[in-house]
């Protein structure tokens, strides 16, 4: 089994109304496995031969209403972000671009294809991408056969656009700063007093990195929870920073505590305290994953609270 023809077929299937599975995969196995077509290209030359089998064509829209399936996509927006990255398809390295573009109402992670020439700052007008889902929110693919202009006209700016948003939590992956009104409703294992790898800063496991091996690890807190705003709820990371001042409790202190008993769960049930406190969170979707970058308390009357819980029901 091949990945990119597994990738192709599962966007296939979402993009053709007719689709006959045995009949694309042997067509997709061609261009990918035969041919060593990019997959992204052997999607695009699969839906051309397809006759009334097309992506839905949606032409110029604004970001927050892109959907996984969108094709012939027309947006225009400023980036916010962008990464080089090397990929390896059939045993050759390909680089690559990807990052955030955002617009006034929205933000959306991309992957360019093609050549891609566009710097963090950058205001520009893309034509003919399409949307595929990944990790279960939508992605912008820009491909060979799309256009791409910089663009002058008028747009926030990089500053702008990055400021926090208020949104609820079923839509934190929808603007690139969210600021989220929430309850802490469970913190999970593997938070409080953990051991990074020094080169690569990864968790490690009785001093064992899964890269680097047996290293000479740095203490650090954090705490991995769910945060629930009564709409939806999410996995949420908060680093040393948080966790020092909404515990209560510096990395000293918590070192201290993990000697004096022999064992670091006493700092896990220290900061698991945290559960029901409601806080306003501002931080990053990152995959499934929402950073916590600041926070601040808020009090909740019991009443008042039952009372917006409520309101938040009868909107959905």
């Amino acid at each position: 089994m091949n990945d990119e023809v597994e990738e192709a077929l599962e966007e296939l299937k979402g993009s053709l109304s007719d689709f006959d599975e045995d009949k694309i995969r042997s067509e997709v196995e061609d261009l990918i496995l035969k041919y060593k077509v990019p997959k992204d290209q052997a999607v695009s030359t699969i839906l051309r031969k397809q006759t009334g089998s097309t992506r839905k064509t949606v032409g110029k829209k604004q970001i927050s209403d892109l959907e996984a399936g969108d094709s012939g996509v027309e947006i225009t927006g400023r980036l916010l972000r962008v990464v080089d990255r090397e990929i390896e398809v059939e045993g050759e390295k390909r680089s690559i671009r990807s990052g955030t573009i955002a617009d006034e109402t929205g933000s959306i992670d991309f992957t360019a294809w093609r050549d891609f020439p566009y710097e963090e700052g950058s205001g520009i007008e893309i034509k003919n991408a399409y949307i595929k889902e990944y990790r279960d929110r939508p992605e912008l693919q820009i491909g060979d056969y799309a256009e791409i202009a910089e663009v002058d006209r008028d747009l926030p700016s990089a500053e702008e656009l990055k400021k926090p948003v208020k949104v609820d939590i079923d839509s934190v992956d929808r603007v690139y700063t969210a600021k989220v009104e929430a309850e802490i409703v469970e913190v999970m294992e593997r938070s409080g007093l953990i051991m990074r790898c020094p080169e690569c800063n990864r968790v490690t496991m009785a001093s064992e990195c899964q890269e680097h091996g047996k290293v000479d690890t740095v203490p650090d807190l954090r705490i991995k929870a769910v945060l629930d705003d009564g709409v939806g709820a999410i996995q949420a990371t908060m680093p040393k920073e948080i966790v020092e001042e909404l515990v209560g409790i510096t990395l000293d202190e918590a070192m201290k505590m993990a000697r004096d008993e022999m064992d670091k769960t006493v700092v896990y049930e220290e900061v698991k305290e945290v559960v029901g406190k409601s806080i306003i969170a501002v931080g990053r979707s990152i995959g499934n994953n929402f950073l916590v970058m600041d926070y601040e308390e808020v009090s909740w009357d019991p009443e008042e609270k039952a009372k917006k819980l409520l309101q938040q029901i009868e909107e959905v």
